[in-house]
């Protein structure tokens, strides 16, 4: 508390924390990591909480400023005697490293007459610690890590694959490729009795000339086989035994020669 002066400070007590859930207070990258601002009003005037801002800062450089955070405005009155918890985000992009984090408010004094527009906001500074700059934890059960995993690990079986085919697959010989077209001009024949209906020819289209030298020369056919097997028919002895062919010519010559003589005596 000042001697000569009263300001925001003197009334307002400011403090940042992490939540429960991040005991260490650890800032991940690629991640909007939560703050809780913590205001109490111990004074007699009204204030209003205007914004929120951060920076970080280089802890090895005399705390130089390597970035600033992005402000977030409330607008929220804190009365009197009341106590107030805001919630507030940082976000990081660094690489993994210790780096310090800078956290105040904007306040202003919304009990007295000057308009607010015009009154210039009260800085109070919630937090200024080191922090830890960590990369994201990732586990295997990651849609988007197992897509690319299978991605690469098609691209890499296509191309061994390739490799193999080009360099160490085994070519055929020629004895091989003499079997393969043997085999390929294998063609196996077709039953006649599939289509017993078709005709291989109509003959209708075929002179009638030629039908009938056709019809004359199957009828010489027919006749000649007949004559044939009429021939060679079996002929009955007298004593009931069947003779072959040759044997029963030998025994009806014989029978013509003894009737000749019979008729000469």
């Amino acid at each position: 508390m000042g001697i000569f002066s009263h300001t925001a400070e003197d009334d307002v007590q400011v403090t940042a924390s992490f939540p429960d859930t991040n005991p260490f207070g650890l800032v991940v990258n690629g991640e909007q990591n939560g703050l809780l601002i913590h205001l109490a009003n111990q004074g007699k005037k009204n204030y209003t909480l205007v914004s929120a801002s951060a920076s970080y800062h280089d802890v090895n450089n005399h705390w130089a400023t390597v970035k600033n955070v992005s402000t977030l405005k409330y607008n929220v009155p804190i009365v009197a005697g009341s106590n107030l918890s805001a919630p507030y985000q940082v976000y990081s992009e660094f690489k993994p490293q210790e780096l310090g984090l800078t956290v105040w408010v904007n306040l202003i004094d919304s009990s007295s007459d000057v308009v607010k527009s015009a009154q210039v906001p009260h800085q109070i500074t919630a937090m200024n610690q080191t922090v830890s700059i960590v990369e994201p934890t990732s586990t295997w059960f990651d849609p988007g890590l197992l897509f690319l995993y299978l991605v690469l690990s098609t691209a890499l079986l296509g191309g061994a694959y390739a490799i193999y085919q080009q360099f160490f697959a085994p070519t055929p010989t020629k004895k091989t490729k003499q079997q393969q077209r043997k085999v390929k001009a294998v063609v196996a024949s077709e039953d006649k009795s599939v289509y017993p209906n078709v005709k291989p020819y109509e003959e209708e289209w075929i002179p009638e000339s030629h039908l009938k030298n056709r019809s004359s020369k199957l009828k010489k056919k027919n006749n000649k086989s007949g004559n044939i097997t009429s021939d060679n028919e079996l002929q009955a002895t007298s004593g009931g035994e069947v003779t072959s062919g040759g044997e029963a010519s030998g025994t009806e010559i014989k029978v013509k020669s003894s009737k000749k003589k019979g008729k000469k005596a």
